[in-house]
């Protein structure tokens, strides 16, 4: 075979194996998108919706804390929105953070970032999946409390004092229930556990059907209310009952 050949044959052999490498990165990083209500679920009263270089702020009058909260791997923060933006009307700012190539590991900074704009604000951090492993990190080099959504912290924190709720689904197929249990164990010992009947991995949010997931045995509105429920009674639980004093930005 002549030089002119192999150096085609090479030509060819390497555009197969980089429209292969392009092809399995599109489908391992495609973003799962939110669905179109949870666009409306930003529609309600009293609540600011403004778009900031970190990520997307649910805000009312008068915030007592903020939690930034981080999005499962590829999740468009947007699809947390009918869990999160009531949380945020009864009166927390909400921060959806944005994360490059949607991978919360990273962005483990930008809850900071959230901070920074609003240093008058006690912080919360919080994530689902991957975003609450990045979370739990954050949260346990800077002693903030923690939410957890179908995650668990990659370290041992069972020492720590950290307050912590857990939310896990008993119809999680990616975080399954034997498993969630055990991983439970690293959590802070104090830390408020809760297996919410009929939600699945995907149910935390309104982007769709997960590969790997088993499906939701109950309706999702129902469990997005009680998910809600159980962020308020946390944040209440933190004792921010009215917002802290202005503070001048230093």
């Amino acid at each position: 075979m002549d030089a002119r050949k192999l150096l085609l044959l090479f030509l060819v052999a390497a555009t197969l194996l980089a429209g292969g490498v392009v092809g399995v990165a599109f489908y391992f990083l495609r973003p799962l998108r939110a669905e179109p209500l949870a666009q409306e679920a930003l529609k309600r009263p009293g609540l600011q919706v403004r778009e900031a270089p970190y990520g997307l702020e649910l805000s009312p009058k008068a915030p007592k804390a903020l939690l930034a909260f981080y999005p499962g791997a590829r999740v468009e923060p947007l699809a947390y929105a009918p869990v999160l933006a009531p949380v945020a009307e009864a009166g927390y700012l909400v921060v959806l953070l944005r994360v490059p190539s949607g991978i919360a590991l990273l962005g483990k900074e930008r809850a900071l970032e959230a901070k920074a704009a609003h240093p008058a604000l006690p912080l919360v951090v919080g994530g689902h999946s991957l975003g609450g492993v990045a979370a739990a990190e954050l949260a346990a080099r800077e002693k903030l409390p923690l939410i957890l959504f179908a995650s668990y912290p990659e370290g041992d924190l069972s020492g720590e004092s950290l307050p912590t709720l857990a939310l896990y689904g008993a119809e999680d197929g990616l975080l399954p229930l034997a498993e969630a249990r055990e991983k439970a164990k690293r959590l802070p010992a104090q830390a408020r556990v809760v297996f919410l009947e009929g939600l699945n991995h995907a149910g935390f949010g309104a982007y769709g059907p997960q590969k790997g997931d088993r499906p939701a045995q109950r309706p999702r509105e129902a469990l997005w209310q009680e998910i809600a429920q159980e962020v308020l009674l946390f944040l209440e639980s933190l004792g921010w009952d009215t917002p802290p004093p202005p503070q001048a930005v230093r």
